[in-house]
C-alpha cells in the first residue's frame, strides 16, 4: 500500500505540474515517444525477472500448465462479462454512448493513433529478450540470484515510478481528466463489478473441467482464490502457501505473473481489436498503476478512468476474496 501512495504520489504532482505548462504543450510532444521507451525497458526488466526466478522457470510443468488454462479462463471471463456490460448499456467499442456518433468518430481518429499490432509486438519482443537474457545472462553475472531479485525489484520501482510520471504529466498536459471522471457515469461501476465476477465465475468453471480430466487440479474455492489474485503476485500465493496451499500457492504465482505480463503485452491490441474497456481488465491489479499508461495511450482518455476504478476493485478484492475461499 506504501508503494501505491507513492505511485499515486508521483502522478497527481506530475500532473499539476503539466498543469501549469499546457500553454507550452507542442514542447512536450516528446512524452509521448519518451513514455513508449520506458514502457519497453520495464518490460525488459520483467522479462529479465522472470527468466532468472528459479520458481517461474521450475514451475513450467503440471503447474504451469495449469496457469497458463487459469489464466485464459480468467481473462477470457473478465472481457466476456465486461463485453455483455457494456452492450447492455449500449456503449460502442470505445466505451461511448452509441448516440453520440460525431464524439465517437473523433475519438476513433484520436484512439487509433499509435495503437495495435505494432506496439503489441514491440513489447512481446521485449519480454521474450528479457527473459531469455534473465535465464541464460543474468546466472552468469550474479551468483546469487535471490541478490539479483532484490535490486532488481527496486530497478522495477524507479522504473514504475518515472512512468507514472510520464502518464501524470501527459493527463495534465492534456487537461480534462475530471471532465472525464463526469462523463462516464454510472457505467464507470458496473464495468469493474463485471471484470471481477467474470473472473470468479469463469475460474470456478475451469475447476469443475479440470475435475474431469486431472485427479489433482484444484478445487473450486482452491481456483477461484487463484483467480483472485487478479496479477498481484507478491501478495496472493503468499496467502495460499501460508495456509496450507501449496500446489494452489505455486499456480497462483504462475497465473499472476502471466496475467500482469498479457495486459503489458496485449492492452494495445485487444483495444484496437475487441474494445478498450474489455483491454482494461487484462492486467488485473495492474490497470490502476504499471498499465496505466498503456491505457492512456492505447485507448481514449475516459478510459484511464474506467482501468483505475478496475484495477482499485481488484486490489481490494484480493486480501477479501482469497482470505474467505482458504478459510472455508
Amino acid at each position: 500500500m506504501a508503494l501505491l501512495a507513492l505511485y499515486w504520489g508521483i502522478m497527481i504532482v506530475s500532473y499539476v505540474i503539466a498543469s501549469k505548462l499546457r500553454d507550452k504543450k507542442e514542447k512536450f510532444a516528446f512524452t509521448e515517444e519518451l513514455t513508449n521507451i520506458v514502457i519497453y525497458l520495464i518490460v525488459l526488466l520483467m522479462g529479465l525477472r522472470m527468466g532468472s526466478n528459479e520458481e517461474v522457470t521450475s514451475s513450467l510443468g503440471t503447474i504451469g500448465v495449469q496457469s497458463v488454462i487459469i489464466t485464459i479462463f480468467t481473462v477470457a471471463g473478465s472481457m466476456g462479462f465486461v463485453f455483455v456490460a457494456r452492450k447492455l448499456m449500449k456503449l460502442d467499442k470505445q466505451g461511448m454512448s452509441l448516440n453520440d456518433a460525431a464524439a465517437v468518430a473523433e475519438e476513433k481518429e484520436e484512439g487509433e493513433n499509435g495503437s495495435g499490432l505494432r506496439f503489441t509486438l514491440m513489447i512481446l519482443i521485449f519480454v521474450v529478450a528479457g527473459m531469455l537474457l534473465g535465464y541464460f545472462g543474468i546466472p552468469a553475472l550474479y551468483d546469487d540470484l535471490n541478490y539479483f531479485q532484490d535490486i532488481s525489484g527496486d530497478w522495477l520501482v524507479v522504473g514504475i515510478c518515472v512512468l507514472l510520471g510520464l502518464a501524470g504529466f501527459n493527463l495534465g498536459i492534456a487537461g480534462n481528466i475530471f471532465e472525464h471522471f463526469k462523463g462516464v457515469g454510472y457505467t464507470v461501476a458496473v464495468i469493474p463489478v463485471a471484470a471481477v465476477a467474470g473472473s470468479f465465475i469463469l475460474a470456478a468453471l475451469y475447476s469443475l473441467i479440470a475435475s474431469i480430466f486431472m485427479d489433482d487440479g484444484l478445487s473450486v474455492r482452491e481456483a477461484v482464490a487463484v483467480s483472485a489474485g487478479f496479477g498481484w503476485y507478491t501478495f496472493a500465493p503468499g496467502l495460499l502457501s501460508e495456509a496450507g496451499f501449496e500446489v494452489a500457492g505455486a499456480v497462483s504465482f504462475m497465473h499472476n505473473v502471466i496475467r500482469e505480463t498479457l495486459g503489458l503485452v496485449l492492452i494495445p491490441l485487444i483495444a484496437k481489436k475487441v474494445g478498450y474497456l474489455e483491454a482494461v481488465c487484462v492486467p488485473g491489479v495492474a490497470a490502476m498503476d504499471v498499465c496505466l499508461p498503456l491505457v492512456e495511450r492505447s485507448c481514449r482518455k475516459e478510459t484511464v478512468v474506467y482501468s483505475f476504478c478496475t484495477g482499485a476493485l481488484m486490489c481490494v478484492s484480493v486480501p477479501v476474496v482469497v482470505t474467505l475461499c482458504i478459510g472455508g
